[in-house]
């Protein structure tokens, strides 16, 4: 009997941090795909030699990589509750939509957050095209 009292107490300490490492690992997770978004725009703007636009839409909490008209999607990535188990106010981007020009440079620099049961991961992109996690 103590045997199992002990097992018991050791499963309900462990279920809260393993919550909170899959917690962690999501925002992880959903970071690097922003990120690999972030730099594939620049490397298919410069592929295609023609401008090409990142647009979040908060709505559906999904990023996509455009042509300038809107009409070929390159890209997209879904970072909705159903993906990654985030609420609807989880991920902030100071910039919707920024063009990316062939010549390497962005229209402006861009500042994405997400964040998630107090796991925070910010992504900032700068014109060059240079995009560090912190």
């Amino acid at each position: 009997m103590v045997v199992v009292m002990i097992g018991g107490l050791m499963a309900k300490l462990s279920i809260g941090r393993i919550h909170d490492l899959m917690s962690q690992q999501r925002v992880a997770h959903a970071a690097t795909a922003v990120q690999n978004d972030l730099e594939a725009a620049f490397q298919i703007a410069g592929r295609n030699r023609a401008p090409v636009r990142i647009w979040w839409d908060a709505t559906v909490q999904q990023f996509s990589i455009t042509d300038r008209a809107g009409t070929m999607t390159f890209r997209k990535t879904s970072l909705s509750r159903q993906a990654y188990g985030f609420a609807s106010n989880a991920v902030t981007v100071s910039t919707s939509p920024l063009e990316v020009y062939p010549n390497g440079l962005a229209a402006d620099a861009l500042l994405i957050t997400i964040s998630s049961n107090g796991f925070t991961k910010r992504l900032r992109m700068s014109r060059a095209g240079l995009v560090q996690a912190q």
